[in-house]
């Protein structure tokens, strides 16, 4: 039998460069079927290289400051030192592993994770720890301790003027608000909050209280939190959101004693003994405004701008961004329980005239023509603390709502971790890799899984040239 390959098949093997037969040639399809071609995406940039310079340039000494953890385990005798399980803690959320045991996987055969360590914290362990060596170590760890932790990082970024584009009027925004933790259908702990739904069914659950330092541009960076927790099973009344804001205003007060805020609250704290601790701590505040919640005073204010109707500014938006409006009025000097708030009220309308949004809060700021568009702006940034902030620990590979321990102690150690991870994600991705972030990864959650393989594989690389700075970018 012939084995000969036919002439014009021979040919038609040639390639596809055109000069052979009809079957190389690729088919141009029509233009309306192509669809848009694909950009060609960056490399991504070194991850574990960007970490360990966002760490050293701005917190160089937080091994110093994990060293100044108390801890219960006897000297002397561990292994491993306690900044580097707590570095390793803080590592397991900012690289999204979202549970224990799928991090200590990938401990088992990591070698670059300790160089990273090592990199960070100057020295690094002679082997990696399991993780339960980080659990058995957080047990006995004051979780205010690792507060304090979390507070000397943002007393940093203050101090190093890093910040202080996001002032207004001088003073730092401070979005407050409570979110659940975990929640359980029967008792998780003598602590646990009891709800009786409407429905019959009890669950017991856990709530955080949390104060966000917030900017226009999209960051959101906790500085402190409070657990929402009965004192046992036995209480006259449950502990609740108002509650725990006096704990943690206190609280605040003690970690920056000197720090101007003003504080961006809901309806909720709108009470007399919320404003009164505001303006004996020298903070100002943006409360929503409703009408149902403070009728009289509502009155008050609604007589005023009657009275007042040249206290009216309002911004037009170009067309670029939509068209529209932004009407801004005011009411000065109105008298509460021996303090002078003033009540903002802005409507939004569209290009046709017609309102689409309102929004009121009330401010110890005395709010005049020149300062009223930034009152306004102000009042609204309280959702970072829920889209940046909350949605991000919750749905961005935190996994907030996740146990990471059933001891009491060490589960709170962990939220605590959680909440630095948080900060250092935002200034590696906005600050570091801010000028490539959105198109090297585009979402959190690929950016996070390739962080994870990073830590896993990647070490730093010891002779990359270090950055002079490192600025907060909008990306």
């Amino acid at each position: 039998m012939d084995k000969r390959v036919p002439e014009a098949e021979a040919a038609d093997t040639l390639g596809d460069e055109g000069v052979a037969g009809g079957a190389a040639q690729p088919r141009e399809e029509p233009a309306r079927f192509r669809g848009r071609p694909k950009k060609p995406r960056p490399d991504a940039p070194g991850l574990t290289d960007a970490l360990a310079d966002t760490l050293g340039h701005f917190f160089p000494e937080l091994g110093a400051w994990f060293a100044c953890v108390g801890e219960a385990r006897k000297s002397g005798t561990a292994r491993f030192p306690l900044p580097t399980l707590l570095l390793l803690g803080t590592l397991m959320f900012v690289g999204h592993s979202r549970s224990r045991n799928l991090f200590n996987g990938m401990l088992r055969d990591s070698g670059a994770l300790g160089r990273t360590l090592a990199d960070i914290l100057g020295s690094g362990p002679p082997a990696l720890p399991h993780l339960d060596t980080l659990e058995k170590a957080l047990r006995g760890v004051d979780p205010a301790d690792l507060e304090r932790v979390l507070a000397r990082c943002v007393s940093r970024l203050i101090r190093m003027k890093a910040l202080d584009g996001w002032r207004s009027g001088g003073r730092f925004l401070l979005a407050v608000d409570g979110t659940g933790l975990w929640s359980f259908r029967e008792r998780h702990c003598p602590h646990c909050v009891r709800t009786q739904h409407a429905s019959g069914a009890v669950t017991y659950s856990h709530k955080l209280l949390v104060a966000f330092v917030v900017s226009a541009d999209g960051y959101a960076l906790p500085v402190a939190c409070e657990f929402i927790e009965n004192p046992g099973e036995a209480y006259d009344k449950q502990d609740c959101e108002t509650k725990a804001f006096h704990r943690l205003q206190a609280k605040i007060t003690r970690l920056f004693p000197q720090t101007p805020f003003r504080l961006l609250l809901d309806a909720l704290y709108a009470d007399r003994n919320v404003m009164a601790e505001c303006a004996a701590n020298g903070w100002d505040f943006a409360i929503t405004f409703k009408q149902s919640d403070m009728p009289a005073l509502w009155a008050e204010a609604q007589a005023l701008l009657a009275l007042e109707p040249g206290n009216r500014v309002t911004r037009t938006f170009p067309e670029k961004d939509g068209g529209g409006s932004r009407e801004v009025r005011w009411a000065g000097g109105l008298a509460y329980h021996g303090m002078r708030l003033s009540a903002v009220f802005q409507t939004e309308r569209d290009r046709d005239g017609n309102a689409l949004k309102f929004f009121a809060h009330l401010t110890l700021r005395p709010v005049d023509r020149d300062n009223c568009l930034a009152s306004a702006a102000d009042g609204r940034l309280r959702w970072r603390c829920e889209n940046e902030g909350f949605n991000t620990l919750k749905n961005g590979g935190f996994a907030l709502e996740h146990v990471y321990s059933r001891n009491d102690k060490a589960s709170k150690c962990y939220v605590m971790l959680m909440l630095l991870a948080h900060i250092v994600q935002q200034l590696v991705t906005r600050g570091r890799l801010g000028a490539v972030f959105a198109r090297a990864f585009e979402t959190l959650k690929a950016y996070g899984q390739r962080m994870l393989a990073a830590l896993r594989h990647v070490p730093p690389d010891p002779g990359r040239a270090r950055p002079g700075q490192i600025r907060l970018s909008t990306a």
